[in-house]
């Protein structure tokens, strides 16, 4: 341990903070470290401090500000690559312990800190039968989907997550506290809306409700050879959300030995106002399926009946594509070859993969726009567009390397061919995007000007672009 990490720890206990640190030789920082939800995260910091109040975020906050030492912010920890939540020899922020969330009937506005998970926060907002435009995953967390964007199921209805924040309360590198909102820090306020963690620390979100009306809907599987009529769906369903923005859709190339050693063509739909068999997906519905779990259910039921498994290597890349047939027929002949290739460098058992795509009609944005905006640069694609996604995930590290390699030269080979085709978009979900990748590069020039003029503006010292070394931040796009 060298000299800026002793002197960090000990700054926080001679301010009175020993009462929120994890040290290394105890059990609950290795039971923390472990909760990351891959298992190639956790990087064992020097000490863990677990604030549960924002004033003691801003405590916290002006003693590392003073101090030498690398420093990284975990929220949910459910981000995939390594550096994103934790840090090396360092002091990492938890806000593991901030999980209120209460409901004011007056103003409609549910607060959330940044603490829970989402299939906590529709669970808790049941008892006031309201609900927020939150994660699909009950297990994913609440600051980083946030201040990423945050797609959802509500997307075509009420645009990203991050639209539907009125108001964030951030911690700022000096420990002030400020309410950023459409009349007051409004270029902040706008700046978070998928800025990510470069201006202060957000310790709560307040967000527009709507009524927690049932959902219908669930997920299906079909056989591989089925999946070029999915795919014909997708672009249809994705040219006609604006007719039907109350319902989502997702499918995915997957491959995941526990249920079958075939690849399959999962699908998710949902109808948000809950009808049952919504004529959205009349031609969806007929493409027969070897399984079906689609019924009426709450939105907390949805979030926590399909997790994505924990505690394994992961590796993601993500793409914006023109919203073509060809390209998620491309993607799934691609997906075939991945799996047939990992079948022979990893055991069977021991890797699942994911290639999928979603909407993103020029509908989400048209939302956005209307709600203040935000800084994704998604109203600049004039035309509507899929969402792409690769996953690997294997059970030890030496399999994560291979996986990394293949799933490097998949993303690759399939943006070569959607630029051929004159099918690409350079828009980046960065929610999505593997640590190679560069999404706020890719909100475009104006987004990213003012982004760092509110980091100048609201962070000066430049702390959490150089000191808070976590997460996306301005300084790595210059580089």
């Amino acid at each position: 341990m060298d000299t800026d990490q002793l002197i960090q720890r000990d700054q926080l206990i001679a301010a009175g903070l020993q009462h929120l640190l994890l040290l290394p030789d105890s059990d609950a920082y290795l039971n923390r470290e472990a909760s990351y939800w891959a298992a190639n995260v956790a990087l064992h910091p020097n000490c863990i401090v677990q604030p549960r109040t924002t004033e003691e975020v801003s405590r916290v906050v002006k003693v590392l500000a003073k101090i030498g030492g690398p420093v990284a912010l975990r929220s949910g920890g459910h981000t995939q690559w390594e550096g994103s939540n934790d840090v090396y020899n360092g002091v990492t922020i938890d806000l593991g312990r901030m999980t209120k969330v209460t409901y004011d009937s007056h103003s409609k506005l549910a607060s959330i800190q940044p603490g829970p998970r989402w299939g906590d926060v529709y669970q808790e907002l049941l008892k006031y039968n309201v609900c927020v435009t939150g994660g699909r995953d009950g297990n994913v967390g609440i600051g980083g989907f946030l201040t990423g964007g945050g797609n959802s199921y509500y997307a075509g209805l009420y645009g990203f997550a991050c639209d539907n924040v009125a108001n964030f309360e951030v911690v700022l590198a000096n420990g002030d506290v400020v309410n950023a909102n459409a009349t007051s820090h409004s270029h902040l306020w706008t700046a978070l809306k998928g800025g990510s963690g470069n201006f202060g620390i957000v310790t709560r979100f307040d967000m527009y409700t709507i009524p927690a009306k049932d959902i219908w809907g669930g997920i299906r599987a079909a056989t591989r050879n089925e999946g070029d009529k999915l795919a014909q769906t997708m672009v249809d369903f994705t040219n006609d959300n604006d007719k039907n923005p109350e319902d989502a859709y997702i499918i995915n190339y997957t491959f995941n030995p526990s249920s079958s050693s075939d690849v399959l063509v999962a699908h998710v739909i949902v109808d948000t106002n809950g009808v049952v068999n919504a004529s959205a997906f009349d031609k969806i519905q007929k493409v027969p399926v070897v399984v079906e779990d689609v019924r009426k259910r709450t939105m907390a039921n949805m979030a926590d009946s399909y997790l994505l498994p924990s505690h394994q290597q992961q590796v993601w890349f993500s793409l914006t594509f023109k919203n073509d047939v060809k390209v998620i027929k491309k993607a799934g002949e691609m997906h075939d070859t991945l799996v047939d290739e990992l079948k022979g460098l990893i055991p069977a058992g021991n890797f699942t993969t994911q290639c999928l795509f979603q909407p993103i009609p020029t509908l989400f944005a048209k939302h956005s726009v209307q709600r203040g905006g935000n800084v994704m640069g998604l109203d600049k694609v004039n035309e509507n567009a899929l969402l792409w996604l690769i996953t690997g995930a294997t059970e030890t590290p030496e399999q994560q390397k291979i996986m990394r390699e293949k799933l490097t030269a998949f993303s690759a080979t399939l943006e070569r061919f959607a630029k051929l085709k004159g099918l690409d978009v350079s828009w980046q979900y960065l929610n999505y995007v593997d640590k190679t990748q560069d999404p706020l590069r890719s909100y475009g020039m104006y987004n990213l000007d003012f982004i760092r003029k509110v980091a100048t503006e609201y962070d000066p010292s430049r702390m959490f672009q150089t000191k808070v070394v976590s997460g996306w931040k301005i300084p790595n796009v210059d580089a």
